[in-house]
């Protein structure tokens, strides 16, 4: 029979009291016995859980979960601070990467404004040179200061392939003009 708080409260007072001749010492007896019941009840308790953490088997298992999941959120921890340093430096990286960029657009967009203006000059001076040429050579065709007596040229003292000379010549300064009108 187990000695519990039901057992104790399930004897009948008058009955001890009448066996004990004194009131007082019964409730004394009583309570001596309550306190080592509750005694021996806390030490059951104690050995029951120690017994139960002996026979359980996943008790380590439990234990080394336990340890596993703090290592693995110390891990995840110092993964997601090495991911958050990583994504700043490359966030770093990028801007600079785009400033960089934006000064090597700049200075690309002046050098080829620069060599179109030279290609422009030289076409210009180009231009300016076969413009001379020309009129040095319709000058030349019709002297001024020829003597009078000069026979205009026949047809056999100009060069057969002259008009188609001066066709392509024509041609090309139309070609040249269109090209200035294209670009600006």
């Amino acid at each position: 029979m187990a000695l519990d708080q039901a057992y104790f409260d399930s004897i009948r007072l008058e009955v001890i009291k009448k066996k004990y001749y004194s009131a007082s010492r019964v409730e004394a007896v009583l309570a001596d016995i309550r306190q080592q019941a509750r005694a021996l009840q806390a030490e059951n308790e104690e050995l029951r859980r120690r017994l139960a953490e002996k026979d359980d088997p996943n008790n380590d298992l439990t234990e080394a979960i336990f340890s596993a999941q703090s290592v693995y959120r110390t891990i995840v921890e110092r993964a997601r601070r090495r991911a958050d340093e990583i994504l700043l430096a490359a966030e770093r990286q990028r801007a600079v990467l785009q400033d960089d960029n934006q000064l090597q657009r700049e200075y690309s967009v002046q050098a080829v404004e620069q060599c179109l203006q030279r290609v422009r000059d030289q076409q210009q001076s180009v231009m300016d040179t076969i413009n001379s040429a020309w009129q040095e050579f319709l000058c030349g065709l019709y002297p001024e200061d020829s003597p009078p007596d000069r026979p205009l040229e026949t047809a056999a003292d100009i060069p057969p392939d002259l008009g188609e000379k001066v066709d392509a010549i024509a041609r090309e300064l139309f070609s040249i003009d269109e090209q200035e009108a294209d670009t600006e």
